[in-house]
């Protein structure tokens, strides 16, 4: 089998790691890889992760078995149905399934239909609606994030009154996170450990991975903006046995239906 996996990060590393010790594995590109995957795949660097054409151009040109799309801009923007289109098996979300990570507008919605436990929270596509609200609620802290994908960043957590209206005005109008900002959730701060749980589906099927503890915050002490992750412990010493059932019920099962209820399969 020749395999090409899109991405060049820690992540990608892990899978090519994994995928090598299947003994049907011949070949494995990277695109576009870094120079630690070079170690184990033969990296492409001239093509990005983004570059849709040049994934399914090379894809197409060596005959790939198989494409691993890891990073959430690829597929949101429809590389597997790209992929797909041109007969190449993809392992990923096509584009109207990833958007239950690239907008969270459409996933807090998605688990309000459906019942699946989340944060009270309500959507504004103009900054000065989102401003009355919060100062109608006055609850603070409380959540300001970005619809779209923002890297890990697009989440501010507000103290108070006058940072929240900040915070609106540096995302819708000051565009710190560019068009992921042309609307926000403002979501109630709940308070608590955090989990963190990757799983693996068919649509139908779910198997976890193990449990993380991440670090999202800068500083210590819960201090400081939001980050793509400040490293993680696992698994979680929070998640038991009994949680993970319970999260599997609740969250999981019913997330991956709700996807097939409303025709985008995960």
């Amino acid at each position: 089998m020749t395999i090409v996996v899109v991405g060049g990060g820690g992540r990608e590393h892990a899978i090519i790691k994994k995928l090598k010790q299947n003994p049907d594995v011949e070949t494995v590109y990277c695109l576009p890889g870094n120079g630690g995957i070079a170690f184990d795949a033969i990296c492409v660097p001239e093509i990005k992760a983004t570059d849709i054409e040049g994934v399914t151009a090379f894809a197409t040109a060596h005959k790939a078995d198989l494409v691993v799309v890891a990073p959430d801009d690829p597929l949101a923007a429809g590389m597997v149905d790209a992929l797909e289109a041109v007969g190449i098996r993809a392992f990923g979300p096509n584009a109207a399934a990833a958007r239950i990570e690239a907008s969270k507008v459409f996933s807090k919605n998605l688990m309000k239909k459906y019942n699946i436990p989340t944060a009270r929270y309500e959507v504004f596509e103009h900054s000065d609606e989102a401003i009355a609200y919060i100062e109608r609620i006055g609850e603070f802290p409380t959540v300001i994030k970005a619809d779209g994908l923002a890297l890990g960043k697009g989440v501010l957590i507000p103290e108070n009154a006058e940072e929240a209206k900040a915070a609106v005005r540096e995302i819708m109008e000051d565009k710190k996170f560019g068009a992921s900002g042309n609307r926000v959730v403002v979501e109630q701060f709940l308070r608590g450990p955090e989990v963190s749980v990757l799983a693996f589906t068919d649509g139908k099927t779910v198997k976890p991975m193990v449990s993380s503890m991440d670090h999202k915050r800068a500083l210590d002490g819960d201090k400081g903006l939001n980050t793509g992750g400040m490293g993680t412990i696992a698994p979680n010493p929070v998640y038991t046995a009994e949680m993970a059932d319970r999260c599997m019920e609740e969250i999981f099962l019913p997330t991956v239906r709700a996807m097939v209820a409303e025709g985008c399969p995960f």
